[in-house]
């Protein structure tokens, strides 16, 4: 009987540790999930994905342009340039735009329209830039203006100003000068027809370059001057790649009209003077829209003959504007020259570049589509002074009135922005 108890005590002490064994087995296989599932964050493979953004958002931001660095565009060309780097090297030196440095990249389309539209293309599908600027003339804006608009990208421009430029529809375009180009004489012709009856001139005549630009500028001039009384005796439209304008200053010459203006662009301001000088031509008035604007190649070209000329402008080295002096002090340390020979056309490409960072800052980000929406509704401080830009990106303000006074050119109009009093008529003999 103790045996048989003895057994069956055995019996169940082996079961027990059977048991006991199992269950030792079955209690290790939750702590070690357990502790699998500790491990899985100190991984961290889902942090991956957002490093990576996080990285390229450290890059640069990239900005294409296509300039016309040669051709008959060439000088304003360079100065777009010019006047772009300079507003590149302030950005990146204060911080960048965003935190980000700020890179251009530039081509150059030899002021052929072809070109300029591949080089948008190559920008925008190709380099893959995150924005995108104009070039210089409406000539160049009007198509390069439409790639922009097909993938989305706003355009700010600095010299396409023309009428046709505001008629396509397109809501990406955005003009950063004082005016429609269309109104760059519209202070010229306020100042002739203030003028007392004695000295006011008669008669003019109109001589331009079949341009966009200079042939709004004309039309609008012609139809104010018409009617304040003027009576146009010549209207001459000739070829951009024109470099012979004799014949046409003998016809001029032989109309003798009080008053000239010229259409151009630079080379062929000089050329009309040139020519009108050798037809013994001597005008009583004399505008030009670009040329006298540009004053170290338009000044060592004529010499003296620039004495009483009058033209346009948007921008002048004293303004009392936003940014002016760093922007003339950063031109004359990265380009050289005194202040007085800084060319229009950079000032206007260094507006773009205000424009295009104060918007990018006030919405802080580069979507294209959120800043053509702040652009439209925005006003921006710049250095041709504050801009705002209606339902075509067209601005809304006013051009300035320049004349040439002895070695440099003066402003003289409108009369809160004087600088001088115009010479009267009649202008000195060129």
């Amino acid at each position: 009987m103790k045996q048989m108890r003895f057994a069956l005590t055995v019996i169940v002490l082996v079961l027990v540790l059977l048991l006991v064994a199992c269950g030792g087995g079955g209690a290790a296989e939750p702590t070690s999930t357990s502790e699998a599932a500790e491990e899985v964050p100190t991984a961290e493979p889902v942090e991956e994905p957002t490093e990576e953004p996080a990285a390229a958002d450290e890059g640069p931001i990239t900005i294409g342009v296509s300039l016309p660095l040669s051709g008959r565009f060439s000088e304003p060309g360079t100065a777009a340039q010019e006047g772009y780097e300079v507003w590149v090297a302030m950005v990146n030196e204060s911080g960048g735009l965003l935190g980000r440095q700020v890179e251009l990249s530039v081509l150059d389309n030899a002021s052929d329209q072809d070109t300029a539209v591949a080089d948008y293309e190559r920008l925008i599908t190709v380099d893959m830039v995150d924005l995108v600027v104009g070039p210089f003339s409406s000539f160049l804006v009007i198509p390069t203006s439409e790639v922009a608009a097909r993938y989305g990208y706003a355009f700010v421009e600095p010299a396409g100003g023309s009428p046709e430029v505001f008629e396509r529809g397109l809501n990406n375009i955005f003009f950063a000068q004082p005016a429609r180009g269309a109104r760059q004489a519209v202070p010229f012709a306020d100042y002739i027809l203030s003028l007392p009856e004695d000295q006011r001139p008669q008669t003019f005549a109109v001589v331009s370059q079949d341009d966009p630009f200079t042939l709004g500028v004309m039309d609008l001039a012609k139809e104010l001057l018409t009617e304040g009384g003027l009576e146009l005796v010549f209207d001459e439209i000739y070829a951009p790649e024109t470099t012979d304008f004799s014949a046409i200053a003998i016809q001029v010459a032989d109309l003798d009209p009080d008053l000239i203006i010229g259409g151009t662009v630079l080379e062929d301001s000089i050329g009309q003077i040139r020519a009108y000088q050798d037809a013994g031509y001597q005008p009583r008035v004399a505008y030009f829209t670009t040329g006298p604007s540009l004053p170290e190649p338009f000044r060592e070209a004529l010499g003296p003959a620039t004495e009483g000329i009058f033209a346009s402008i948007s921008w002048f080295p004293e303004a009392d504007e936003f940014q002016n002096a760093e922007f003339v002090q950063r031109y004359v340390d990265l380009f050289g020259g005194e202040p007085g020979d800084i060319p229009e056309d950079a000032a206007n490409a260094f507006t773009v570049g205000q424009v295009l960072q104060q918007a990018v800052e006030k919405i802080q980000s580069i979507d294209n589509a959120q800043l053509i929406e702040e652009l439209h509704s925005a006003t921006f401080d710049t250095i041709v002074g504050p801009l705002s830009f209606d339902e075509v990106g067209a601005p809304q303000g006013s051009f300035m009135l320049l004349q040439w006074q002895a070695d440099t050119f003066v402003i003289v109009g409108p009369p809160e922005r004087a600088e001088a009093e115009p010479l009267p008529p009649p202008k000195p003999e060129w």
